[in-house]
C-alpha cells in the first residue's frame, strides 16, 4: 500500500512542482555568477548572493544586508540580465527602518545597464535595496546576482 501511495503522490506532485520552475528559466545562477566574477577583477572574491525577484501589480522593495569589515576596500558587482524588466538598485548605510540613513549609490544614474559595480570602504554594513517596478499583466519572475570582492 505504501508503495502505491508514494507512486501516486509522485505522479500528482511532479507536474505541480514543475509549474513553479517556469519563472526561473532565465535564472542560470552559475552563468550570472561567472559574469559577475569577471567584473569583480582585480578584487578577490568574498561572497555572492542570488536574489529572486517577483514582479507584482504594485511597486515593491526587497532589502539585503551585506556585512563588511572596516579597513577593507570592497567592490559590489550587480548582474541583472536575468530580469524581464529593469529594476533600480539602491545602496544605503543603514537599513530601511533606520532614521537618517544615507543613500550611497543608485543605479538610476546608470540607465538601462544590466551590469555595474559600486566601490565602498570604511563601513560595517551596506544595505542593498531592489526597487521592483509594477507589472501590468501576469506574474513575472527573475533574479539578480550581486557579488562582493575585497582588496
Amino acid at each position: 500500500m505504501k508503495k502505491y501511495t508514494k507512486a501516486f503522490l509522485s505522479i500528482v506532485l511532479l507536474p505541480f512542482l514543475m509549474a513553479f520552475q517556469g519563472g526561473d528559466v532565465l535564472c542560470n545562477s552559475k552563468e550570472l555568477k561567472e559574469k559577475a566574477r569577471q567584473a569583480l577583477e582585480p578584487y578577490k572574491y568574498d561572497s555572492a548572493e542570488l536574489t529572486r525577484i517577483t514582479y507584482k501589480k504594485k511597486e515593491s522593495m526587497k532589502e539585503v544586508e551585506v556585512p563588511l569589515f572596516i579597513g577593507e576596500k570592497y567592490r559590489i558587482v550587480f548582474e541583472l540580465e536575468a530580469l524581464p524588466k529593469q529594476i533600480e538598485v539602491q545602496i544605503y548605510n543603514k537599513d530601511k527602518d533606520s532614521k537618517n540613513r544615507k543613500l550611497l549609490f543608485s543605479s538610476k544614474e546608470m540607465g538601462d545597464k544590466k551590469e555595474f559595480f559600486f566601490e565602498v570602504s570604511k563601513t560595517r554594513h551596506v544595505y542593498v535595496d531592489y526597487i521592483v517596478p509594477p507589472m501590468e499583466e501576469g506574474s513575472y519572475n527573475g533574479c539578480a546576482v550581486f557579488m562582493v570582492g575585497y582588496k
